[in-house]
């Protein structure tokens, strides 16, 4: 893509037309644009529940309904398309009704002290699941 926007931008400025460079110039805008906006996810933790909030929505995750915490390393199906975290901690949970809930935590993007934290306040609510050692 990067190859492709300098060569566009070369073949523009060598027969000065400039229509070519502004449009590689907005495909970037609303690339960046779509991109910052798609990373962008904050976790809370409080006595009663985790919660994610991202772009995508909001998941709440009470400390009863988590069925397992886990390390998680992406597949090939989402290295492709990457819509998870690659390195994450993983927290699954299930509601009332049935479904399933989850939310995860990159290892890249977070400080590695706030997940140990994180984890330490699941551990207090819930001593009886298995907790991935960081």
């Amino acid at each position: 893509m990067l190859l492709i926007s300098f060569g566009a931008l070369f073949v523009s400025m060598k027969r000065h037309e400039w229509g070519i460079a502004i449009a590689v110039c907005v495909i970037w805008l609303l690339a960046f644009a779509y991109f910052s906006f798609g990373f962008k996810y904050k976790i809370f933790w409080t006595n009663e529940e985790i919660r994610q909030e991202a772009s995508g929505g909001n998941v709440c995750v009470r400390y009863e309904a988590i069925t397992k915490v886990q390390l998680e390393v992406a597949n090939s199906a989402e290295f492709v398309s990457p819509s998870r975290p690659f390195r994450r901690i993983a927290i699954y949970a299930e509601r009332p009704s049935g479904d399933a809930d989850f939310i995860d935590i990159s290892l890249k993007h977070f400080y590695l002290a706030d997940v140990r934290k994180m984890l330490k306040s699941i551990h207090l609510h819930r001593p009886d699941l298995v907790l991935p050692k960081l």
